[in-house]
């Protein structure tokens, strides 16, 4: 039957209409997938085949090869009469224990950690099984108890077997249900140790060894969404079946134990190796979309899907390469407005927010704090009479040599045209007063080396202190500072003067041009 909106032609359908399905997978696919080359489907599809039927064929090989050892024990008796049964067959018994209990562990781990119920089931049969193989080798239980605990067992891991899916995300649900396994497991091994006395028929016997081989089987049948697990529970159905039909106390007998021995190391296997390997089914079929190549009418419209196709992804690159220069360049510019250009250390923006920062924390935690404005004195003149270039050299050595000064803790930003403002956390009058008068010092007993020749200039200095316990904001510091300042020029520059915290005090040590000083004194401002 047609599909809609496609016409039938010898090369398979065509769209005539955008209703036609095949024109979106052909323009999903791309036309490097869907034009010609058809012969190479056809030979990937038989490769994909023939691999999944070779698989299925090896699992099943495996699943018979308890029967095939059977066969040929019966084929060759001679070869085997003169193996010692009295300890090889606790030996066998002692071995599938080991391999149970390390099975019956890796299925606890998965169970406490991803909480899926067919690892709790599984457990619960993996512990069975050991036990009861436990027993065997050290002759506390015969063949009936054998029989006894398979069955129990075979139950568990056909109930896991119809398992899928679903988790426990509860950690104490989990611990809770793993302590009713135990408690479950110990009841199981009170039955088979109180009903394997009662179980003296041989024909009994095989009749449970059968019916935990069918049991098996259908827990093979049912877990073909997990291969490793199919395999595994076909083993043990085979080893159930060898077991019914072997007699007691024969080398026969041996092959079931071990056989049994090894499917539970599968089914293992199979627990550890789950997060590594993809699930996939056992007889998975590959899909296969329609493989009908487009008419020539209908390779434009490829070509031009394709073409907007491409043309759209390099547009998607354009615009997340031109969203990444963007970011780039804003944070460039922020980088440059909070430095200052030309001193290099931070500007006005950059140096009053860490003020805000530094004052909320002296407040918050009761520490002193000091912040110094420094300010060069007839700055004005100095641009007429030697020339920008020569104040800009000015300002950028100041910088500098405040720098060489302040701590790492410290904070240092220009604050006006020819201002610089220093912020000193757990700094007190004492230590405000030595940072000042040693950087007014610095600048001005040593000469300032400029294109035209050295020079030397003076500074005033002001300083505001917020002592432990005030509550001062950094707009009332900033003002305080200012005032200071403004005390220092008052009296002739080239001082020092403190907030009116302190009276406006001034430092009143005037250097000279050699870098001697007079006396220091100590004043009140106006």
């Amino acid at each position: 039957m047609p599909l809609a909106g496609c016409v039938a032609t010898r090369r398979g359908y065509v769209s005539r209409s955008r209703t036609c399905p095949l024109r979106t997978i052909a323009a999903i696919a791309g036309p490097a997938e869907t034009r010609g080359a058809s012969p190479h489907r056809g030979y990937a599809l038989d490769r994909s085949l023939t691999a999944t039927a070779a698989r299925a064929g090896a699992r099943l090989l495996a699943a018979l090869l308890p029967l095939a050892a059977l066969g040929v024990v019966r084929l060759f008796p001679s070869a085997f009469l003169g193996t010692p049964f009295s300890w090889v067959a606790p030996g066998f018994a002692g071995a599938a224990a080991v391999v149970a209990a390390g099975a019956f562990m890796a299925a606890v781990v998965a169970w406490l950690r991803d909480g899926r119920p067919r690892d709790l089931v599984d457990a619960a049969g993996l512990g069975g099984l050991g036990t009861t193989f436990a027993l065997a080798a050290f002759g506390l239980v015969g063949v009936e108890g054998l029989s006894l605990g398979i069955v129990v067992s075979a139950v568990a891991f056909a109930d896991g077997s119809t398992l899928r899916g679903g988790a426990v995300g509860d950690r104490r649900l989990a611990f809770g249900a793993l302590a009713g396994l135990f408690l479950l497991t110990e009841g199981a091994l009170a039955v088979v140790l109180l009903a394997s006395s009662s179980v003296a028929d041989a024909k009994l016997t095989a009749v449970l060894f059968a019916g935990a081989a069918v049991l098996l089987a259908v827990a093979a049948i049912t877990a073909l969404d997990s291969p490793i697990r199919a395999t595994a529970m076909g083993i043990a159905a085979s080893s159930g079946l060898v077991m019914a039909l072997s007699g007691t106390g024969t080398p026969e007998s041996l092959i079931g134990v071990g056989s049994m021995a090894g499917a539970v190391a599968v089914l293992g296997w199979s627990i550890v190796a789950r997060d590594r390997m993809p699930a996939a089914p056992l007889l998975a079929a590959p899909v296969v979309l329609p493989a009908a190549a487009p008419s020539p009418a209908l390779e434009p419209d490829l070509d031009e899907s394709s073409r907007l196709v491409r043309e759209l992804r390099g547009t998607l690159t354009e615009l997340i390469a031109a969203r990444r220069t963007v970011e780039l360049q804003r944070a460039e510019i922020e980088r440059v407005n909070r430095a200052d250009p030309l001193t290099g250390i931070a500007g006005r923006v950059a140096i009053l927010e860490r003020l805000h920062a530094e004052a909320a924390e002296a407040r918050r935690y009761a520490h002193p704090l000091a912040i110094v404005l420094l300010d060069i004195d007839d700055f004005a003149a100095f641009n007429h009479d030697h020339g920008l270039e020569a104040g800009d050299a000015l300002l950028r050595e100041v910088a500098l040599r405040m720098r060489l000064r302040v701590r790492e803790a410290d904070a240092l930003g220009r604050l006006g045209s020819d201002a610089f403002l220093a912020i000193l956390p757990h700094t007190d009058e004492g230590g405000a007063a030595t940072f000042a008068d040693a950087l007014r010092g610095r600048i001005i007993d040593r000469p300032l080396e400029l294109d035209n020749g050295e020079t030397r200039v003076a500074v005033s200095i002001g300083i505001a202190l917020m002592r432990p316990g005030m509550t001062l904001t950094d707009d009332q510091l900033l003002a305080s500072v200012e005032e200071a300042l403004a005390s220092a020029r008052a009296a002739g520059g080239n001082r020092i003067a403190f907030d009116r915290l302190h009276g406006l005090a001034r430092l009143d040590e005037r250097r000279t041009e050699g870098g001697g000083s007079a006396e220091r004194e100590t004043g009140t401002g106006d």
